[in-house]
């Protein structure tokens, strides 16, 4: 499996949690990323999106750090699950 697959699982998750935050911008959107995540396997996303607010430098670049933390763990912890 391997990175690919890590890579692969991390655009889906990307690609996906932009769709469904499409019509939101600036934190609103980060919020809906947070929600996508938390429907669809990050074990901890109301922690993590709570965090990472506190750390913000502005809510544009909030909504990008979020879904690239997220994803990175959805993604991984996947590939974990399937090499079980």
């Amino acid at each position: 499996m391997g990175k690919s697959n890590i890579e692969t699982n991390y655009n889906r998750h990307v690609k996906n949690a932009r769709a469904f935050a499409k019509y939101f911008s600036g934190y609103e959107r980060a919020e809906k990323i947070s929600q996508y995540f938390s429907q669809n396997g990050h074990p901890h996303a109301d922690y993590t999106f709570n965090q990472m607010a506190i750390n913000r430098s502005s809510n544009k670049k909030f909504a990008v750090d979020i879904i690239k933390a997220m994803a990175s763990l959805v993604a991984e912890n996947e590939m974990l699950e399937a090499e079980l």
